[in-house]
């Protein structure tokens, strides 16, 4: 008997290679939202340390603090853009992680066709073994006695 072969191999390749890519893409996202999370943390710690330096200087001039208001006003806002670039970094990553989620059941699916198959052709290939087995033996059983008595009827002419 031949020997197995999945009928939908090309499927499941193609759904091997979907789910790596759906990795690599989630990974990127992982990424992106690590580097935009870093980005805000670094803002952040900008503002702490700008609020700190501006409560030990209280004595500065009116244009002074005027300057560090715009700054501190003008970091808010950055902070506040960064924050919306995390949420939709986690939006990226959330996505990625559904389309990597999908193409892993997809994939299975399809191995477990496979071993389904696999199996089916397994079973037959036994069926097919012991019948050439029952067959063989059927023969035996029907040959040897007519050998043995061919054996016998040659002895006896010797």
């Amino acid at each position: 008997m031949r020997r197995f072969v999945f009928s939908l191999q090309k499927v499941l390749d193609y759904r091997q290679r979907l789910e790596e890519q759906a990795i690599r893409a989630f990974a990127e996202a992982q990424a992106q939202l690590t580097h935009e999370q870093a980005v805000l943390h670094k803002l952040l710690i900008e503002r702490e340390e700008c609020l700190r330096r501006s409560h030990r200087r209280q004595h500065l001039s009116v244009e002074l603090l005027a300057v560090e208001q715009t700054y501190l006003s003008a970091l808010e806002e950055r902070i506040e853009q960064q924050r919306q670039r995390v949420a939709e970094a986690e939006k990226v990553l959330e996505e990625k992680r559904q389309a990597l989620i999908e193409a892993q059941r997809e994939r299975k699916t399809m191995e477990l066709l496979r071993e389904k198959q696999y199996e089916q052709w397994r079973q037959e290939w036994l069926r097919t073994e012991q019948k050439a087995l029952d067959d063989l033996a059927t023969v035996r059983a029907t040959i040897a006695p007519a050998l043995l008595t061919m054996q016998a009827g040659g002895e006896e002419h010797e």
